[in-house]
């Protein structure tokens, strides 16, 4: 008779995507995976299959909860303050704040694992989809240029969101993020 998994599989999610998220696929043991999701080898191996198994079960996670809750966040109010809001949430400007784990995990795995690849492609396509949503909905109630191509607008958010996030990570100060921010959103009038 099959054994009854004796964990909260989420649980362990949570736990193995803060671990990659904090320090990276490569600098993540197993031993120390082990220890902070509380798992035996065999319970780990049984559940999960291996290392690379659990990381895209991660991937799969963030962008089922941390990426959704800022695309939900995004079709709420107006599309103008849905999308500062988005970016201030999303950069935290803050020299505390995480970079988005899609971020760390195109950067370190996206140019030799394509597993990898194509969990970090579909979540920043979710990404630009609700930001094309956002402006088509800006567009319609007067706030951006209603002549603009919202596809290519919502590209150009992403990129700069991503492009914050790496001067964030290199001190750049929150006053010239800010600065920048405001000149990114000019762009959609």
């Amino acid at each position: 008779m099959a054994r009854l998994r004796e964990f909260d599989h989420e649980q362990v999610l949570d736990g193995a995507l803060q671990l990659f998220w904090r320090g990276g696929y490569e600098a993540t043991s197993l031993d120390g995976l082990l220890r902070e999701v509380g798992l035996s080898k065999s319970s780990f191996y049984g559940a999960f299959g291996s290392k690379h198994e659990m990381l895209l079960a991660s991937l799969d996670r963030y962008i089922e909860t941390v990426l959704q809750a800022n695309i939900d966040d995004l079709r709420r109010g107006p599309p103008r303050a849905a999308i500062i809001r988005s970016f201030e949430k999303i950069l935290g400007f803050q020299s505390s704040s995480k970079t988005c784990f899609l971020q760390v995990c195109a950067i370190e795995r996206g140019g030799q694992d394509q597993l990898v690849r194509m969990r970090v492609r579909r979540g920043l396509e979710l990404l630009e989809d609700a930001y094309q949503d956002t402006i088509v909905r800006g567009q319609e109630a007067g706030q951006f240029a209603a002549d603009a191509d919202a596809r290519v607008l919502s590209t150009f958010l992403v990129a700069n969101l991503y492009g914050l996030q790496v001067l964030g990570r290199a001190n750049l100060a929150v006053d010239a993020r800010t600065k920048t921010l405001a000149t990114i959103m000019k762009a959609l009038v």
